[in-house]
C-alpha cells in the first residue's frame, strides 16, 4: 500500500469516527419535530428535551416529563440527556447542569408543570429547586400506555 493510500484511508476512518459520535445535542426544530413519547409536535421553545442513545440515536421530547416517562417505561440505554432551560429558550443543556421546578406558575406542554432553569435568578430560587436525580424519582403519569 502506498503512503498516499494509507493517508486517504486514515482520513476517511477519522471522518467516520468523528461523524458517528455527536459532540452535543441536535437542535430541536420547534413546530416541526415530533415528541417520541407523546407524538405531539414540539412547539414551545421554553420546553423540550433530548435523549441520545448509546448508539447515537437522537430522541426528542416536547416536555421534560415526556423524557422522564420514556426513560422510566422504556429503560433505554443512553449516553446523554439534555433539556431546554425556561430562561434560555431553544437551547439544550445537559440535565445535570440544570435545576428544576414543579409549580402551577409554569404550564409545561403535558401538564406536569415541570420546568428547567439554567443558573436560576433570585426570583426562581423562591421555588423548591430539584436536581435531575430528584426529578427522575417523580411519577409523571400522563395516561400514556407504552
Amino acid at each position: 500500500m502506498s503512503k498516499n493510500n494509507f493517508l486517504s484511508i486514515l482520513i476517511v476512518f477519522a471522518f467516520l469516527i468523528t461523524g458517528c459520535h455527536s459532540k452535543g445535542p441536535e437542535p430541536i426544530e420547534f413546530g416541526k419535530d415530533q415528541c417520541v413519547y407523546c407524538k405531539m409536535t414540539i412547539s414551545d421553545a421554553k420546553y423540550g428535551a433530548e435523549l441520545i442513545t448509546n448508539k447515537g440515536l437522537v430522541n426528542k421530547f416536547d416536555a421534560i416529563e415526556c423524557m422522564v416517562n420514556f426513560i422510566q417505561h422504556e429503560q433505554p440505554e443512553y449516553k446523554k440527556l439534555y433539556a431546554v432551560a425556561h430562561n434560555k429558550p431553544r437551547k439544550l443543556h445537559p440535565v445535570d447542569s440544570l435545576q428544576f421546578i414543579i409549580s402551577l406558575d409554569f404550564r409545561s406542554p403535558m401538564g406536569a408543570n415541570l420546568v428547567a432553569f439554567h443558573h436560576p435568578s433570585f426570583r426562581e430560587k423562591k421555588y423548591n429547586m430539584l436536581s435531575w436525580h430528584e426529578v427522575m424519582q417523580k411519577n409523571f403519569n400522563m395516561g400514556h400506555q407504552h
